[in-house]
């Protein structure tokens, strides 16, 4: 008879642990990258009351007797299927597609997640916004064509943001001199020409050689320039502005910010022999060399390559050695004529007509390559900033569940294999989406009714069971 009580308060315990797992779904439904569990229940040690026999040549075999005594809960499994998707747009949010876990450094302690909804601090680390928890991957620095190596210097912590320097460029001067335009020019640096005819110009010999002119945030046009817009000649230090546009005539003045003309090292030049200069850096496609021999600039415009270029009166090629460039000229023989610079002594030079190029954009592709875009206004390039590490296991299902939708390893998960997404069944990357909860709420409710009515049912076999008590007591009257 107290067999009977004991089997009925296992299962009503059993089915309070199953109302919990249950309850988790539920409240889960809406949690980023959340994956169900399910209860499952198994029998509790029977009492045999009599052992099973064999058969004989004359008489049947008999099975057991045996009384249950109740169940006991089995397991509480993680259900690792995919979850749905939520397309939101935003370049930070990720969803996994197929197996496996993004990799976090939390506080120093290594975790894994499947909720991709990321954001930038204030450092330019990617992280999860809710902990702080910092994206792991692996991140190249000026070559970007250097094999990934996972347990190499390059794994860490992604770190970029908007407005960061190309690698390559990341030498070059990035502070503008600034001169001022006088509406009565009082020093003689400016001399106005053509006053009362459309368009105005201006020149300065402090802007010859210059580059990135640009006029109180104007835009600087080279042709057909709209009203307000102006075009510059560096050769000549002019600026001429397009028609319509009013100079300021109540003594005030506009301030042009310009990157100035730079001597090159080792400035002397002689004409008839080759001659070689020696930079930091190598000056981006379309950025100006100048060379002066005899107060007379020439001005020529850097190729999109380290390849040797013939470009009148000179050519020239350009070696990277352990990062260090040189540019080497050759003298020509048809060398046309060119604006002078007087006062100037032989030298070459170069100038910055474009600026170090900096971040405006990047994309993540279904490997986790985050590939950014750098531009100076003029040109643009790009350059793979890093790649998303991604973990699989051999047994998702045994991770131990921690807070903040973060996972750790466990005797039964297996070691975390960290590489690159959709290669070796890793989950491919999804960009501007998210992956949602794979909670089916039908499924939950239909489970919640099982649930209950099992919770119902034991608890008829403990007022049964009372009942029965009841009338052996009742025997004594």
């Amino acid at each position: 008879m107290m067999r009977s009580l004991y089997s009925a308060i296992s299962g009503l315990k059993n089915h309070q642990v199953k109302m919990d797992v249950i309850g988790d779904n539920v409240a889960n439904v809406n949690t980023l990258g959340f994956k169900r569990s399910r209860a499952s229940f198994s029998t509790m040690l029977s009492q045999t009351m009599k052992g099973a026999s064999s058969p004989s040549a004359t008489q049947g075999g008999t099975n057991a007797i045996q009384v249950g005594l109740g169940a006991v809960l089995g397991s509480v499994d993680k259900i690792m299927t995919q979850g749905s998707s939520q397309s939101t747009g935003k370049d930070t949010d990720l969803m996994l597609q197929g197996p496996g876990f993004f990799v976090m450094d939390n506080g120093g302690q290594i975790v894994y997640t499947r909720a991709g909804g990321f954001g930038f601090d204030r450092d330019g680390h990617l992280e999860d916004p809710a902990s702080g928890a910092r994206v792991m991957g692996y991140s190249w620095g000026a070559d970007d064509s250097t094999k990934v190596n996972w347990t190499g210097p390059g794994y860490g912590a992604i770190k970029f943001s908007l407005g960061d320097a190309l690698p390559q460029d990341k030498n070059m001067p990035i502070k503008p001199e600034k001169v001022q335009l006088n509406a009565n020019p009082l020093d003689g640096d400016y001399t106005e020409s053509g006053a009362g005819i459309d368009p105005v110009t201006l020149t300065s010999d402090n802007l010859k050689g210059a580059g990135n002119v640009i006029i109180d945030g104007m835009t600087r046009v080279e042709s057909n320039p709209k009203s307000g817009q102006f075009t510059f000649n560096p050769e000549a230090g002019k600026i001429s502005f397009a028609p319509g546009y009013i100079r300021p005539n109540d003594g005030t003045s506009s301030t042009a910010s310009y990157i100035s003309y730079v001597a090159a090292s080792n400035p002397k030049i002689d004409p008839t022999n080759d001659h070689k200069i020696t930079v930091d850096y190598m000056p981006s496609a379309g950025a100006k060399i100048y060379t002066i021999v005899g107060g007379v600039v020439n001005a020529y415009t850097m190729a999109p390559s380290l390849a040797e270029v013939d470009d009148d009166p000179l050519y020239y090629w350009a070696e990277n050695t352990n990062g260090s460039y040189s540019i080497t000229f050759s003298k020509k023989t048809d060398s046309p004529a060119a604006p002078a610079m007087p006062g100037v002594t032989d030298s070459v030079g170069y100038d910055f007509l474009n600026l170090p190029r900096t971040l405006t954009s990047f994309s993540i592709d279904q490997t986790g390559i985050i590939t950014g875009v750098y531009s100076d206004g003029n040109t643009s390039a790009t350059h793979k900033i890093a790649q998303i590490a991604i973990a699989k296991f051999s047994n998702d299902a045994g991770l131990n569940k921690l807070g903040g939708n973060f996972y750790n390893t466990t005797n039964n998960s297996g070691d975390a294999s960290i590489g690159s997404a959709a290669e070796d069944g890793r989950a491919s990357i999804v960009p501007g989406a998210v992956e949602m909860s794979n909670v089916d709420l039908s499924q939950e409710f239909t489970d919640m009714i099982v649930t209950q009515r099992g919770f119902q049912a034991n608890s008829r076999v403990i007022t049964v069971s009372d009942s029965l008590l009841q009338e052996l007591i009742d025997l004594k009257r």
